[in-house]
């Protein structure tokens, strides 16, 4: 008898220190806060490399990151699915309006400065274009390269998804809201695009500067506001500050009313020198000194 109640006691004890150490490496785990933020292909790369940074810098908070385009990111915060949205470009007024009627006032911060790369393959000697060229070869009038002084080649053209913020952006400055050819092959994400071009000889595509200047197997066009301007390289940061280069943009966050918290941590995060040093070494643009201080006033 006493033998059993020796093994029974001994059992309990074995279970007891088991659900201690359990406790003891899922404790820290699941006093972290998560914060759940999606949106824009273009800044997927960018806010995977700060969350990651801001994580080890703090123990008590994480940024959960994915993508889907900023249609999608932004939908979600109206939503109340996440906590931030990620955009490469404005939210619609309609959607502002969408955001309030579920209680929502989505606050925007400037993030990042981009220049949208106009990219062909390698082997294209086309190095200029205007932006009317540029329209013309997204809206079909111009099929060859022959036409803008290159080779006697069928061009194809590759673009962005409807949800993505790079193609509203490119929809609105360079298409003027006009429509796209059919022909025109969308694709999902910058790296889409560049892998396209790289593989095809007549190929063109348009994707973020962070992306562009890490791709291989393309070149990267001058481009120009029309045949009588000076033609500029998204690579060429005065050009860019200036709006000179003509697809300069900038890149959003935005956050379900003034953020506090751990959300407020994140976004004085980005905006942070180590944040903002990160968007250097990501290939995009850094935030100019007026309007970083702006964007920390919002805080």
């Amino acid at each position: 008898m006493q033998r059993k109640i020796t093994i029974t006691i001994g059992v309990v004890a074995v279970v007891i220190m088991a659900a201690v150490a359990a406790s003891m490496l899922t404790g820290g785990e699941d006093k972290r806060t998560t914060i759940a933020q999606a949106g824009s292909d273009t800044l997927l790369e960018l806010m995977t490399e700060m969350s990651e940074s801001f994580s080890e810098a703090q123990d008590d908070v994480a940024v959960d990151v994915t993508g889907g385009g900023s249609g999608v990111g932004i939908k979600d915060l109206i939503d109340g699915n996440i906590d931030v949205a990620q955009a490469s470009r404005q939210m619609k007024s309609t959607e502002i309006a969408a955001a309030e009627a579920n209680g929502i006032e989505a606050v925007e911060f400037s993030v990042a400065i981009d220049g949208i790369a106009i990219v062909v393959n390698a082997a294209n000697e086309v190095d200029s274009l205007t932006m009317e060229e540029l329209r013309g070869i997204y809206n079909g009038t111009i099929t060859n390269w022959n036409q803008v002084g290159g080779a006697d080649q069928a061009i194809t053209a590759y673009g962005r998804q409807t949800t993505s913020g790079t193609y509203e952006f490119f929809f609105e400055t360079v298409m003027h809201k006009e429509d796209f050819s059919q022909e025109v092959s969308q694709e999902t994400g910058n790296s889409a695009i560049a892998t396209k071009v790289k593989n095809d000889a007549g190929g063109i595509g348009y994707i973020g500067i962070g992306y562009a200047n890490q791709a291989t197997g393309v070149s990267i066009v001058l481009l120009g506001a029309d045949a009588d301007s000076e033609a500029f390289l998204p690579t060429d940061e005065g050009a860019v500050y200036s709006g000179d280069y003509p697809l300069s943009r900038h890149l959003y966050v935005y956050t379900a009313g003034t953020p506090d918290g751990a959300v407020k941590q994140w976004v004085e995060y980005i905006l942070s020198d180590a944040g903002q040093q990160i968007v250097a070494d990501t290939g995009f643009y850094k935030l100019d000194a007026d309007t970083l201080a702006a964007m920390k006033a919002k805080l």
